[in-house]
């Protein structure tokens, strides 16, 4: 979403009658469900375990210390060639390891399609019956944040395939005039044809502008 211009003052300006028509056009929309996710814990912890790397791999890197637990736990223990380890190799000291439980856990092999399934779909569909939801990723640098949340083009992450759910669900019910603009959360400002044109062109160009630059990334 971008904020170009709205009008010379810069100022939304509000016309009740806008609001009320508008406002009848979008009554077709379904009344809030029961939420889908009405019973369960409102806070769920999800653990994705990247794959190693080919520098990684090329440089013998052990995944012995993370060992799955299926369905959510996982064990940590300590690299083989670090002190703890060492100091835990004396039989006459105990063995070090610590468990933690998530609400799932996925390996390495877990694709994008199904971590999306076992995870944000229903949130997604929460959103769509009426309800809140946060979804964000949290870990180190090179954790696979990015790609879990993104993705490339080929293996799209979490984010564009709830775009795409939500905007297939409301595809019937998106309204298509040019003459309003959405403007912060529940308001929008009305359009003149001057300012129409505008919108239509810095759309255009904005989207020529996508377009000239996925072009250099592919040749």
């Amino acid at each position: 979403m971008t904020d170009s211009c709205l009008n010379k003052s810069d100022q939304p300006s509000h016309i009740e009658d806008g609001n009320s028509e508008l406002s009848s056009d979008f009554s077709i929309l379904p009344e809030p469900q029961h939420s889908c996710m009405k019973g369960k814990e409102h806070l769920q912890v999800y653990l994705r375990i990247r794959p190693f790397s080919s520098a990684e791999s090329s440089d013998g890197e052990s995944q012995d210390c993370v060992t799955m637990e299926p369905p959510d736990t996982v064990l940590l223990k300590p690299p083989s060639l670090s002190l703890l380890a060492r100091l835990s190799s004396d039989q006459s000291l105990p063995q070090t390891g610590q468990r933690f439980q998530f609400s799932k856990v996925y390996g390495p092999e877990t694709t994008q399609s199904e971590l999306f399934e076992g995870t944000v779909k229903d949130l997604v569909k929460d959103v769509l019956e009426g309800g809140n939801s946060l979804v964000f990723t949290y870990g180190v640098t090179n954790s696979g944040k990015t790609f879990t949340f993104l993705g490339p083009d080929c293996e799209a992450g979490i984010l564009p395939r709830s775009l795409h759910v939500i905007f297939s669900s409301i595809h019937d019910h998106v309204f298509q005039g040019l003459g309003v603009k959405p403007h912060r959360c529940r308001e929008f400002t009305v359009l003149n044809r001057e300012q129409q044109a505008e919108e239509a062109l810095f759309k255009k160009n904005l989207l020529k502008q996508f377009k000239e630059t996925e072009e250099q990334v592919l040749f």
